[in-house]
């Protein structure tokens, strides 16, 4: 069975399982975990626990491109480096990716998203992360496994294209898109914002918190329960126009993923986000 978008804690299990049985390097499971704002975080947790046969990937130093101002807190990498260090990490085309991280998904949604903008479908999200693999009192280990580079990386067309600010910029004017902005309402309405240097959010743009995708043991709502929610938010609107937008582009891929895992197939993510759009002053913010 090939995995696209959400894979079970008791199924990617019997894969590391069956993995062990066979001595097969058909699955690769990378460990995501980080915080905005304690970055070390996955690496230090990653040293005492994390799921067997699972290697660490440092989210800022590997998924996320070199920050300056005007970039956004974090842009796409260039693709070719990209690239080469997923190659380094194991990627290709012939395994059954699988990632997560320590809970809350952005990050681990994130890695998916950049995956298939290489081209790559064959990348599933571990449903819950590792607070849900515990919750399952799935087995944990702290010895630390290190990357096995692929022999080489397969060109392949993307499967997701990142939509750049101009585009935003543009729709103040045709209305075209929905933005759907993934911060919490706090944030979106400019209260208590201690993470940009402005507050509110980008004109247009309707609220929807990443977190409304869970339930409340962290895992992701059933498909048909996620359909009905995000079509009545759309209001008519196709998939094909919806923009994900954020802070910087993390959480902002949990929205669209989560379209995607219950059939709402085609929209797309604003990686520079909100942390973006404030480095120009040309561009506009509201609270209302």
């Amino acid at each position: 069975m090939i995995y696209t978008t959400l894979i079970e804690p008791h199924e990617l299990h019997a894969l590391l399982v069956n993995q062990k049985i066979s001595k097969s390097d058909n699955l690769l499971v990378l460990d995501a975990s980080c915080s905005i704002t304690e970055p070390d975080i996955g690496k230090k947790n990653y040293a005492v626990e994390h799921i067997p046969g699972a290697v660490f990937i440092d989210f800022d130093k590997y998924v996320t491109g070199k920050v300056a101002k005007g970039t956004g807190r974090h842009p796409m990498p260039d693709r070719a480096a990209f690239e080469k260090n997923m190659q380094a990490f194991g990627v290709d085309s012939s395994k059954q990716i699988v990632i997560y991280d320590q809970g809350g998904l952005g990050f681990s949604t994130r890695l998916w998203y950049e995956l298939r903008w290489l081209g790559y479908e064959r990348v599933a999200v571990l449903n819950g992360g590792l607070k849900g693999w515990k919750l399952k009192n799935l087995p944990l280990t702290g010895t630390p496994l290190e990357p096995q580079p692929s022999e080489s990386v397969t060109e392949l067309e993307a499967l997701e294209v990142p939509v750049q600010m101009k585009e935003v910029q543009d729709n103040l004017k045709t209305h075209e898109f929905m933005l759907i902005d993934a911060r919490p309402e706090t944030r979106f309405h400019g209260i208590g914002e201690t993470i940009d240097h402005k507050a509110g959010h980008i004109p247009g743009a309707v609220c929807r918190s990443g977190s409304e995708c869970f339930d409340e043991n962290g895992f992701f709502k059933s498909a048909p329960e996620l359909r009905k929610e995000f079509l009545a938010l759309l209001n008519g609107k196709s998939p094909k126009q919806v923009i994900h937008s954020c802070g910087s582009g993390v959480n902002a891929s949990v929205n669209l993923f989560a379209m995607d895992y219950c059939g709402l197939f085609g929209s797309r993510l604003y990686p520079g986000s909100f942390s973006q759009w404030i480095d120009f002053e040309e561009n506009s913010v509201v609270t209302d």
